[in-house]
């Protein structure tokens, strides 16, 4: 671990899941539970709780209906989605993308 000011710090910051925004940023200043998100999105209570605890990817009809309830676009979800995927499949495939070596463009 290493340490700035004398603070640790860790060497890479976790990627948070779609889940775990929406509990921090929308759900928790809400006072919103899981349960009453699954009932205004008119999904399954499971559904939430899965895409809640990371154990499932946004969907595009998820990102529609997060959008319309939380008055944001469905781009900002699915953006979102796809950062975090981005971002975890470049750390697991670091060691190959290092052994890719760009090609020049002419022209």
């Amino acid at each position: 671990m290493a340490t700035t000011s004398g603070f640790p710090f860790p060497e890479k910051i976790p990627t948070p899941t779609v889940g775990e925004i929406i509990q921090e940023e929308f759900l928790e200043p809400l006072g919103m539970t899981p349960y009453r998100l699954a009932k205004e999105l008119r999904v399954a209570t499971s559904s939430i709780l899965d895409l809640v605890h990371g154990r499932r990817r946004l969907s595009v009809d998820m990102a529609l209906r997060l959008a319309r309830l939380f008055g944001t676009t469905e781009r900002f979800w699915l953006n979102l989605q796809n950062e975090i995927d981005v971002r975890n499949r470049r750390d697991e495939l670091s060691s190959e993308l290092d052994a890719i070596h760009p090609v020049a463009h002419t022209g």
